[in-house]
């Protein structure tokens, strides 16, 4: 079985040049894109132009025509295609895309009073992106004491498959058990990182297949691995495609045997951050609805699984080479690593699950905001684990630490730190600086490129460093600790990143990128520089990369922190990444909040990171094309789609969704000195529908014509692209939202009367009724109507505070018509749409001699099997012929398909027992099928006094697909021992002698 995931990359970009676009007059239709919420009218005040851009952005998002969202309404990574980043196709997307997602409607909301569409994003990244428990079907077979089995990382994906040796047992996972008592299983809640939007793999969604948009996955082979590189494959592999018997697992790790057919998944940690930040937000701008608030506080629940180590070794155990397995938190690091993943079986021999976490921690993926939400009372969304919101506190303060001893002399932050030199628990080279007994690495994860070198990589984590700042300011915490290091190491890192930003201008750099001063030398390596410029109205531009030499000091604690005199790096290559560019601007934007929170008026940097915030706004609308702001970039890398460089071990073939065989044909030998034995195709050959891409023939003419191939340059000019990513899209837009909010004190509405109830549900009883509906945003109370004609008119059954009331003033077999309506001082809201229910007086069971007795046969509710036991009793004095007793187990299907019946065990023989499956004409609660259960001739007459013996049933779909059981009729996972059971009918001659029908 497959236990090994490996990393991802983050997108970056690579432009060199710019265009300039004259901003445009727009009006949009208020339209809304298939499975997307419409743009609704917006009554609030927005006098500000970082308002009114905000709103303009958030139509041009929204509108259908732009292209951001796909028929199921999920955001694609960039509405253009032909892209190779961290997606290899612009209509994949990513947990990192929901995440902004969120954050875009969170400050919708705050606008407009309108939160149904945050609320709807929310329902959209848990039906797609967070595998449901259809999904991980096998989790609850799951053993925290053994969560994996070990299988070493190498520096070249020549090297892989790895194989699985188990030289180091596993530590123990101090928190399956605590979650599984807290939520009732284990089915991890967090994102899956990558989405086939459109099913463009071919791979299709084997576990949801009414879905569309299908589970892949890429990175899985090092370090080394660039996008270039990857293999793309199913996240739910039945072997279909791939090796015959082997599916793609055997690309990537290799055992003894085939690996069995599996599901797995892997968590992106800072994406799912980033959802819990938004909720974060929405809260504080006044979004009150539980439901939701619950809901991120169980994401940041399973989120701390991106705390611990790989393999659940002690935390700096391996220092010397040798590591020990953990026995609870002692393996975690509390800071958040690049991913944690987790996966198990399918089909008959499916019966396994696995979890791993990851050892290395980058500094980009840290979110100081998250942990505080999650952990502090103020922050309001402390998970319901007994131990969570200490892990959450503890993480706060080790991420702020973490900080403070990777910023470099200059002001920007280091890489990171691992548990596991090299992927395989070696002993850190002598003289490594540590942090809790972690190793420094300047680039960790991924070297092609190296992870740290993307300045973007400095904007997304300092921005929310700059937020913490602001929230602990604001609430009056200027003393603490925590507050000492978020404020220094902002302030550090914006006195050097604002050296490199420029509007208006252009700065001077030389052939390889290095900015240059005044005298035309290279600046590396100093403080508060002075790069030469030349004029360039309407223009910005930021750093792209930078180089890293030295490492920190070791860490010995804030109090005894003196700086990394030791640590440096130089900033390189300026750009116009849009993307960077409002992650940036924010991070000025809440820096300056904080400074006025702080001090009761802005600082002098304060002023300067807002008057920076400002201008860069300005400058970046001249690049609003009508579909969002967008540079034109320069792609040098994309001679690699023609190289021929993604290996493929030698005696490895299989077939891809799209239908070819890969390697195929048109290979080259493998670099021996890479350490592998086999071939290397290129990207076209691993994906040959990439050729049909309407930019493709652009791509091609220009690698022909302008590549050489000798000096590995573009003679002729290099390819240009303009994209609209949506996170892009999404950080642009909110910059000029919080900037609004934060500096022009905007964004607040007019408090007006709530909007009428959502979700309104009815459930009857004997001689009443249950009712709950969706919290209303500004409701004080609502108002519940019934009346006995559809339409009413109605009459006031009750005025409560709650969301749920029981109604039982009500007549049995009597149909009632509800509608609610909610109030607050301003007014009351329309009615809700209306429901309809009949309470029925309870039905009373059969009784007669026969008595059926059931034993639950699995207690998982969401795996891909009905297991149950029964014994059938005769306490009557004549004799029963079972070929006239039929059996019944009523249940839901939970997705039609055809079934199988398995008698596994009977005391009078399998054969002589048989099923059939009959839908029911009208579902009913608990039930749309039931499963009847025969006997033939050799099972013979049941004596008086005698029982039939243990009878083991299970029953499967034909696609191995889920059932829920937790709400099925007949199902009883209380009943372990053999129990009359009167929810398991019996009936002679096809009457009805003894039990319960539903």
């Amino acid at each position: 079985m497959i236990r090994k995931k490996s990393a991802f990359r983050k997108s970056f970009t690579m432009a060199m040049s710019a265009v300039l676009v004259l901003p445009l007059t727009m009006g949009l239709a208020q339209a809304s894109p298939a499975g997307a919420s419409a743009v609704k009218s917006v009554t609030a005040s927005a006098v500000s132009s970082e308002a009114t851009r905000f709103l303009q952005m958030y139509k041009q998002l929204k509108d259908p025509a732009s292209g951001y969202f796909s028929k199921e309404g999920i955001p694609y990574h960039s509405v253009e295609t032909l892209i190779s980043e961290a997606p290899d196709y612009g209509h994949l997307t990513t947990s990192e895309a929901y995440s902004y997602w969120m954050w875009l409607e969170v400050l919708y909301g705050h606008y407009t009073g309108d939160w149904s569409n945050l609320e709807s994003a929310w329902d959209n990244m848990e039906k797609y992106i967070i595998p449901g428990k259809e999904a991980q079907p096998t989790m609850g077979n799951y053993n925290p004491n053994s969560p994996a089995t070990y299988a070493a990382e190498y520096s070249q994906p020549d090297v892989y498959p790895a194989r699985l040796t188990g030289q180091y047992a596993g530590g123990k996972d101090p928190l399956d058990s605590e979650l599984k008592s807290t939520y009732g299983n284990n089915q991890t809640y967090l994102m899956h990182w990558l989405l086939d939007v459109d099913n463009w793999y071919g791979f299709g969604n084997l576990l949801n297949p009414s879905h569309t948009a299908t589970y892949i996955n890429t990175f899985q082979r090092g370090e080394q691995e660039s996008v270039w590189e990857t293999i793309p494959h199913p996240s739910q592999d039945n072997q279909k495609f791939g090796k015959p018997n082997q599916g793609f697992m055997s690309l990537f790790t290799k055992e003894d045997k085939n690996p069995a057919p599996q599901w797995r998944y892997t968590n992106a940690t800072d994406a799912d951050a980033r959802a819990v930040q938004a909720m974060y937000w929405a809260k504080e701008l006044g979004y009150d609805n539980e439901v939701y608030l619950n809901k991120a506080k169980k994401m940041g629940d399973y989120l701390r699984y991106g705390m611990y180590d790989k393999y659940f070794q002690k935390i700096g155990s391996a220092a010397n080479g040798s590591p020990t397995s953990g026995s609870g938190k002692d393996a975690s690091q509390y800071l958040m690593a690049w991913y944690t993943s987790w996966g198990g079986g399918l089909g008959q021999e499916g019966n396994w699950a696995w979890r791993i976490g990851a050892s290395h921690a980058h500094q980009g993926y840290q979110n100081v905001v998250a942990a505080y939400a999650l952990s502090d009372k103020d922050g309001g969304l402390v998970p319901k684990s007994p131990t969570a919101g200490q892990d959450w506190g503890t993480s706060l303060q080790r991420q702020l630490e973490f900080y403070t001893w990777l910023q470099s002399d200059e002001g920007a932050i280091a890489g990171g730190a691992t548990n596991s030199w090299d992927g395989a628990y070696k002993a850190y080279p002598a003289g490594t600086s540590t942090f809790y007994n972690m190793a420094y690495v300047s680039a960790p994860v991924y070297h092609d490129p190296p992870s740290n070198n993307w300045f973007g990589m400095q904007t997304w984590p300092m921005e929310r460093v700059a937020e913490l700042y602001y929230i602990l300011a604001k609430k009056g915490d200027t003393s603490s600790e925590q507050f000492k290091m978020a404020k220094q190491a902002t302030e550090k890192w914006v006195k050097w990143s604002k050296d490199y930003a420029f509007v208006n201008e252009r700065p001077m750099t030389d052939a390889q990128g290095y900015y240059l001063d005044a005298q035309g030398k290279r600046i590396q390596s100093s403080k508060n520089v002075k790069v030469a410029t030349k004029k360039a109205q309407g223009e910005f531009w930021l750093p792209s990369n930078l180089e890293w030499s030295g490492q920190p000091d070791k860490w010995n604690g804030f109090a005894k922190y003196k700086g990394n005199s030791g640590l440096h790096v130089v900033t390189k290559n300026p750009v116009q990444d849009v993307g960077v560019l409002g992650s940036y601007v924010k991070a000025l934007t809440f820096f300056a909040a904080a400074t006025k929170a702080e001090n009761g008026d802005f600082t002098e940097l304060g002023k300067e990171a807002k008057g920076l915030s400002k201008s860069l706004l300005d400058a970046a609308w001249n690049y609003n094309d009508g579909v969002g702001i967008a540079t034109k970039e320069t792609r040098e890398e994309y001679y690699r789609y023609f190289t021929k460089e993604n290996y493929i071990p030698n005696g490895w073939s299989g077939k891809t969704g799209q239908g070819n065989t890969i390697p195929g044909k048109d290979t080259v030998p493998s670099d021996p000195s890479k350490g592998g034995n086999g071939t290397y195709s290129s990207y076209a050959d691993i994906r040959p529908n990439i050729v049909k891409d309407p930019m493709w023939s652009y791509v091609k003419n220009k690698y022909e014509n302008s590549w050489n191939k000798e000096t590995k340059k573009w003679d002729n000019g290099v390819p240009e692209f303009t994209y609209h990513r949506f996170w892009s899209q999404v950080d642009m837009a909110t910059a000029y939202a919080e900037y609004d909010r934060l500096i022009n004190g905007g964004g607040t509405t007019e408090p007006t009367a709530p909007k009428a109830p959502k979700n309104l549900k009815a459930t009857g009883g004997d001689a009443e009724v249950t009712l709950n509906w969706s919290k209303t945003f500004g409701a004080e109370s609502y108002t519940l109507k019934r009346s006995t004609t559809s339409g009413g008119p109605y009459e006031t059954v009750a005025t409560v505070t709650d969301v749920t009331y029981k109604d039982t003033n009500v007549v049995n077999d009597t149909t009632y018509y509800y509608v609610v309506s909610a109030t607050n001082s301003l007014g009351t809201s329309e009615d809700s749409q209306e429901v309809s229910i009949t309470p029925t007086a309870a039905p009373v069971p059969a009784t007669g001699d026969l008595v059926a007795m059931y034993r639950v046969g699995d207690t998982n509710a969401g795996d891909n099997h009905i297991r149950s036991s029964f014994r059938i009793v005769n306490k009557g004095e004549e004799a029963v012929d079972l070929q006239n007793v039929k059996l019944r187990y009523y249940y839901t299907i939970d997705g039609d398909k055809a079934q199988e019946f398995h008698c596994d065990y009977a005391q009078m023989g399998s054969g002589n027992v048989t099923a059939k499956f009959v839908k029911l004409d009208t579902p009913v609660a608990g039930a749309d099928y039931y499963m009847e259960v025969s006997f033939g001739p050799g099972a013979g007459s049941l004596a008086p006094g005698q029982d039939t013996g243990e009878i083991q049933t299970r029953v499967n779909k034909s696609d191995w697909s889920n059932y829920n059981e937790s709400d099925d009729f007949s199902y009883d996972p209380t009943k372990s021992s053999y129990t009359e059971w009167e929810k398991a009918p019996l009936y002679v001659n096809g009457k009805l002698v003894w039990g319960l029908q539903p």
